[in-house]
């Protein structure tokens, strides 16, 4: 069930906004885990309703062209054209958390790394994020 947030309309996290960075790092985690600093995010679109933030992006190398995903479990999808250079990901702000512009304050809630479909459709559900924030 969605919880409503007083901020219906997502707003767009821009460069200089001050959150951003905290939440660019946040996002990114899950793809510095795997692939350290090899693989980056292209950001095309990085919104937020109240405490939720959702990234949309694409994986690039470290060179601006096509990640390199060798010696990784995503190497074999790769391989097999079951691995997209999509990015996104949920991130939540905890009541608990600390300031907006620290990157420990943003929690992940969902991530995907190179689906070939539109894995975020079921997060709004699954989450209870506004449906807007995901532009749909």
């Amino acid at each position: 069930m969605h919880t409503p947030s007083a901020q219906s309309v997502p707003q767009s996290l821009d460069p200089d906004d001050p959150v951003r960075k905290a939440v660019h790092h946040a996002a990114t985690a899950p793809l510095r885990e795997v692939f350290g600093d090899r693989v980056q995010v292209e950001v095309e679109r990085l919104d937020r309703i109240g405490p939720w933030v959702f990234l949309q992006g694409r994986t690039r190398g470290a060179d601006g062209g096509r990640p390199n995903y060798a010696g990784t479990v995503y190497e074999s999808r790769r391989a097999d054209g079951v691995m997209s250079d999509a990015y996104a990901v949920l991130l939540r702000k905890t009541d608990d958390a600390g300031a907006d512009n620290d990157a420990e304050s943003w929690r992940l809630s969902d991530q995907a790394i190179g689906p070939t479909d539109v894995a975020w459709l079921t997060w709004p559900d699954k989450h209870a994020a506004p449906r807007a924030l995901f532009g749909f």
